[in-house]
């Protein structure tokens, strides 16, 4: 693979890990990152995973929990997540997009 210095949205990988939710990835030598795009009103229910993960609110708005602890996150917001602890979230009104990071390195990002 060759090395990706810069790119564009459209260079990148599309995924759809879930309904609702549409990324595009960028993967280093040891962590993953991933653009969010999810609908209004989408769901993403709680799991768990074995990589840490933390991010940031671009546009639009979501209830976060995580470890039981519920946030209304905008934009401007992060959030952090340990490996391990469980997470899940809902989206309000209004298109949001996120950018997540995920290390070490995720061959497919969990969300």
């Amino acid at each position: 693979m060759p090395k990706l210095y810069y790119a564009s949205p459209r260079d990148l990988p599309a995924i759809e890990p879930a309904p609702g939710v549409k990324g595009r990835v960028v993967h280093t030598d040891h962590a993953t990152l991933v653009v969010f795009d999810l609908a209004p009103k989408t769901i993403v229910e709680t799991h768990k995973h074995d990589v840490e993960q933390f991010g940031l609110v671009v546009k639009g708005s979501l209830a976060m929990v995580i470890a039981g602890e519920q946030r209304i996150l905008t934009p401007g917001d992060t959030y952090r997540i340990p490996a391990g602890t469980a997470h899940g979230a809902r989206v309000f009104e209004e298109p949001t997009q996120t950018v997540d990071v995920w290390a070490p390195r995720s061959a497919t990002p969990p969300l």
